[in-house]
């Protein structure tokens, strides 16, 4: 059976972390220090170290839905489902 004219709406399915569910003193801090140097609270800068070898540093973001909503907005890309449990959420985008 064909469907002729049926078309699937491009989709992403992103997992994150709110980053503002944390009661760490650390994680707090280094909110704040993002904030202070321009960047968004939960934005991770990081590498993996072994021995004598390094990656290149690397952002890593992780928002709340309501930051996700506001980053996706004017791109075309909308918000069409979540489900969330505690600090952890997975949201459907969809083109």
């Amino acid at each position: 059976m064909a469907f002729v004219g049926a078309a699937v709406a491009p989709r992403i399915l992103a997992v994150s972390y709110d980053p503002y569910t944390t009661t760490s003193s650390r994680e707090l801090a280094y909110h704040e220090r993002n904030r202070k140097r321009g960047r968004m609270a939960g934005q991770w800068r990081l590498r993996v170290r072994y021995q004598a070898y390094a990656t290149p540093w690397a952002d890593y973001l992780m928002v709340s839905l309501a930051e996700m909503e506001q980053l996706v907005a004017g791109t075309g890309w909308h918000l069409r489902r979540s489900f969330q449990d505690e600090s952890f959420y997975a949201a459907v985008l969809e083109l």
